[in-house]
């Protein structure tokens, strides 16, 4: 007997037959919170009231139709195609309300962009031409030892190796 046949068989001892709850719930082995579940789908009339019903959400909030994916992706690489233009979520708002399109949030574009790979990442150390070290053990400390003679200051640099 498949679930959906024991569904009905409850609910129709119960409505038909008039046996109580407590006597179907023990003789199924399901809970009294199982069968008021059923009883109360059986009496909204739905045809379908003994089947399973999605527990997906109906909404996504988090969901963008299509065409507002795309719009974002169009002006982000038209935005990257220009020489000096600045290309980040600002500069997309920008675009697109210069253009009288809607919008949605900051966000959101971030996420369209992350989500299409556009997302270009540049160290800040790495644009003005500084190196950075792979390991600390590569890392060296520098100390500055100061003396005064006279009315002369002079400066010592050492370096340190970190173990």
């Amino acid at each position: 007997m498949s679930e959906e046949d024991v569904r009905k068989d409850a609910i129709q001892r119960h409505v038909i037959g008039g046996e109580s709850p407590k006597i179907i719930c023990k003789s199924i082995n399901r809970s009294k919170q199982w069968f008021f579940k059923w009883l109360k789908r059986y009496k909204s009339g739905a045809s379908d009231w003994y089947q399973e019903q999605s527990r997906a959400p109906k909404t996504s909030p988090s969901g963008i139709a299509q065409e507002a994916k795309d719009r974002i992706i169009l002006t982000r690489q038209h935005l990257e195609a220009s020489p000096y233009a600045q290309i980040g979520v600002s500069a997309i708002k920008w675009e697109l309300k210069k253009l009288g399109l809607p919008f949605p949030s900051d966000r959101t574009i971030n996420r369209v962009i992350k989500d299409e790979g556009l997302v270009k990442k540049n160290s800040p150390m790495s644009a003005k031409g500084w190196s950075i070290p792979i390991s600390p053990r590569l890392c060296a400390a520098t100390t500055f030892t100061k003396w005064t003679l006279l009315d002369h200051v002079t400066s010592k640099a050492t370096a340190d190796s970190i173990r």
